[in-house]
C-alpha cells in the first residue's frame, strides 16, 4: 500500500501519450525508464508524477522495469489563464536552447520560430524542431506544467499570420511602454535576432497588426528580450 504524505513539489514529473485514470497499469517510454531506473536509482517505492495527453497529473509508481501503476489523481492546474505565443527569431543555438528552456519554465503555451532576415542560423526546421521540443518536454517536467509547449516554425513573414492572438506585438524600438500591456485575451509577441530587424521587414510584421511596444532604454540581447517580455506579462496574468 502507498501511503501520501502530503504534497511534495520536488517530486519527479513525466508526460504520457495517452489519458490516464486511477487503478491502470502503464508501459512507461524509454527515456522515462531509464531516468527513473539508470539515471536517479528509483527502485518500485518511488512515487512520481504522470501529466498524460489530457493535461491531467497523476501520482504512479514502479511494479515492474517496464511498468507503472496509476495510484492517485491530483487536481492540479498549472497553467496559466492567459494564452501566450512568442514567435523567436532564430539565435545561435545554444542561446535558443536556454530561451526555450526559460518560456517554457515561465508557461509560454507556443513558441514559433522564425527565420529574420539578420538571422544568423539557418532553419533546419524537422531536426531543430525535434530538439527543441525536447528540451520544452523536460522544462514543462521540472516545473509541473500541464502542457508541454508547442513548438513550430514558419517559412516567411506572411505564415506569422497563423499565430496572430488578441494582442500582437512586436518587441521594437516605439513610445508604447511594456509596462502599458493590455494582457486581457491571448497575447502574441515577436523578438527580434541578435543583429535586430531590417527595416522593411519591421514594416511588413506591423502590417500585419502587430504593434510596436519598447522593453526600455537598454538595449538587451535577443535571449533577455523574449524573457524578459515573458515574465513582465506573466506578471500582470497572474
Amino acid at each position: 500500500m502507498i501511503v501520501f504524505f502530503g504534497y511534495n513539489k520536488f517530486v519527479q514529473q513525466y508526460f504520457y501519450h495517452s489519458p490516464l485514470n486511477e487503478k491502470m497499469i502503464v508501459d512507461l517510454d524509454e527515456d522515462v525508464l531509464y531516468h527513473l531506473i539508470k539515471v536517479l536509482r528509483k527502485d518500485p517505492s518511488y512515487t512520481f508524477r504522470l501529466c498524460d495527453s489530457e493535461g491531467k497529473i497523476f501520482h504512479a509508481h514502479l511494479i515492474s522495469n517496464k511498468q507503472a501503476e496509476i495510484l492517485q489523481y491530483l487536481d492540479e492546474d498549472n497553467e496559466l489563464e492567459t494564452d501566450l505565443t512568442c514567435i523567436m527569431s532564430l539565435i545561435k543555438n545554444d542561446k535558443l536552447e536556454l530561451t526555450i528552456q526559460k518560456l517554457t519554465e515561465l508557461g509560454i503555451r507556443r513558441i514559433v520560430l522564425y527565420e529574420a532576415e539578420r538571422s544568423v542560423v539557418k532553419l533546419k526546421e524537422e531536426k531543430k524542431v525535434l530538439r527543441l521540443t525536447k528540451i520544452a518536454r523536460e522544462a514543462a517536467e521540472q516545473s509541473h506544467r500541464n502542457m508541454i509547449p508547442e513548438i513550430c516554425a514558419v517559412n516567411s513573414i506572411k505564415d506569422l499570420n497563423r499565430y496572430k492572438s488578441d494582442h500582437n506585438y512586436i518587441c521594437y524600438e516605439a513610445e508604447k511602454n511594456i509596462a502599458d500591456l493590455d494582457v486581457k485575451g491571448s497575447i502574441s509577441f515577436i523578438i527580434g535576432p541578435e543583429g535586430g530587424f531590417e527595416k522593411n521587414e519591421y514594416e511588413k510584421i506591423c502590417e500585419l497588426g502587430f504593434e510596436s511596444i519598447s522593453l526600455g532604454k537598454r538595449i538587451l540581447r535577443a535571449e533577455t528580450a523574449a524573457i524578459y517580455m515573458s515574465s513582465v506579462i506573466v506578471s500582470k496574468c497572474q
